[in-house]
């Protein structure tokens, strides 16, 4: 069988994932190939074509129903992280021989519709080196350490001038026979164009959302439910909004994608700004994109997805900082937070130098939003016999939570936020209770959480 993995983003850990799940097809007598950056339908097609692939695995992808594949290719969509938009015609882009995994359990992460394929759970793993690997060093142990990444903050400030302009356009957008005709969006580009930037949002809309989140999330308990966040926020905004009208989400014609296909490859460099520089240099602002443009309901995705990892990570690191200042945080982002700066030790790129942190750390602090905390930090620190230390999670029973392969005390250090403290200082004292939970875990990554069992999985599933 002929399989080509691709990963969601152009950065080094999906290549490294997607990498490592082709080498393990090949391990299994298979042709595993994996391509470094996403690709769009065409190329894809053209790819499978070119290459005579039977299967094809994307990360947080769908099929492109404007691009379909050759017939006998089977489609796999690998879901690691979902927003609210994700579930737009969602259900519509699968075949029935195709294969949807989740991260953990489906309705926990986020999928909660019905597709006419199988839907299974499949974990990331971890390369079988990890299970030998013993960093050379002569640093001293750190108490505590954080590996993980943020997106940049996203920084709104008031301004009556432009929420005036917004509500003003929102009203006119909705005047009947105007409201959608080319010379009102020649007119608007016009006069709103240097102004009112084409993603704004009222100060007032993001503030709600922001008490929202703040209000109703309770960090580190692993209880997040994205949609029921992104409906209280939109039930507000709705409340006190009344000029704003949903725009259509769906583009019935596609954009020009050629400055995509080169930005793609410098996605790790320019990160979140790629999305907004191919909106502007592309198309994805002219007359026929600027109305299909919904800056609110990327908004609502920030504030139900993203802003809760925010939250958990801030208090995290603050209550690990409250028991010990030997505390060094590591991952792209981290850095532009007021809490994490004290701490912060730069990125790893060397999946080494990420491993021999995790060796070196008394204890390695996790949260998950969604409680589901089978994912490569959990995985990797155990490989290397690393002590983890994770919250406990209304879903650590279900598939992907903590107790489905682990047992707390046995295999790993379990929190809450109201006994952290005395549950971190109590392991901080204890190095050869450590010690041996490391080693008891990376046993049961051995037995079966490798990237060859997740392969075979994948195979055992395609012959069902």
């Amino acid at each position: 069988m002929r399989i080509l993995v691709v990963p969601n983003v152009a950065v080094p850990y999906d290549q490294r994932m997607v990498r490592s799940l082709a080498d393990a097809f090949n391990s299994l007598g298979h042709y595993g190939v994996t391509y470094p950056t996403p690709l769009d339908g065409p190329d894809l097609a053209a790819l499978c074509i070119e290459f005579a692939i039977d299967v094809v695995i994307q990360v947080n992808r769908t099929r492109d129903s404007e691009a379909p594949l050759p017939r006998n290719v089977r489609h796999i969509s690998w879901f690691q992280d979902v927003y609210p938009y994700t579930m737009d015609g969602f259900a519509e882009t699968f075949k029935e021989a195709d294969i949807l995994y989740a991260l953990g359990d489906a309705d926990v992460l986020g999928i909660n519709v019905d597709v006419p394929c199988f839907v299974g759970s499949l974990f990331t793993g971890v390369d079988e080196y990890m299970l030998s690997y013993n960093a050379q060093t002569d640093k001293p142990a750190v108490d505590f350490s954080l590996c993980a990444g943020l997106p940049a903050p996203v920084r709104y400030e008031k301004s009556l001038k432009l929420d005036v302009l917004w509500h003003f356009d929102q009203a006119m957008r909705n005047v009947p026979l105007i409201g959608r005709s080319k010379s009102f969006w020649i007119l608007r580009k016009l006069v709103f164009g240097k102004h009112l930037p084409v993603d704004y949002v009222p100060y007032p809309m993001m503030k709600d959302m922001e008490n929202i989140v703040r209000g109703f999330y309770r960090s580190l308990r692993g209880e997040l439910d994205i949609h029921q966040l992104s409906t209280a926020m939109s039930n507000q905004i709705a409340l006190h909004q009344k000029a704003y009208r949903s725009l259509p989400k769906k583009r019935k014609k596609k954009p020009n994608d050629t400055l995509n296909r080169i930005l793609r490859n410098y996605s790790d460099h320019s990160g979140g700004m790629r999305s907004r520089i191919v909106r502007h240099l592309s198309g994805k602002g002219s007359l026929h994109d600027i109305q299909k443009i919904n800056p609110i309901d990327s908004a609502l995705s920030y504030f139900s997805q993203t802003y809760p990892r925010i939250m958990d990570r801030e208090d995290l690191v603050k209550m690990a900082a409250h028991v010990s200042p030997s505390l060094e945080i590591y991952g792209p982002g981290m850095d532009l937070y007021e809490f994490s700066k004290p701490y912060y030790e730069g990125l790893l790129t060397e999946i080494d130098d990420l491993l021999g942190v995790y060796q070196n750390s008394k204890i390695n602090l996790s949260n998950n939003t969604h409680g589901l905390g089978l994912h490569s930090r959990t995985f990797e620190c155990m490989a290397v016999a690393g002590f983890l230390l994770m919250h406990e999670s209304p879903y650590d029973n279900t598939v992907g939570g903590m107790l489905s392969s682990f047992e707390p005390g046995v295999h790993f250090g379990s929190y809450t936020p109201q006994n952290f403290h005395d549950e971190a200082s109590r392991w901080l004292k204890d190095d050869i209770l450590r010690r041996q939970i490391g080693e008891n875990a990376r046993a049961v990554i051995r037995e079966k959480h490798c990237w060859r069992h997740r392969a075979q999985q994948i195979l055992t599933d395609l012959a069902k």
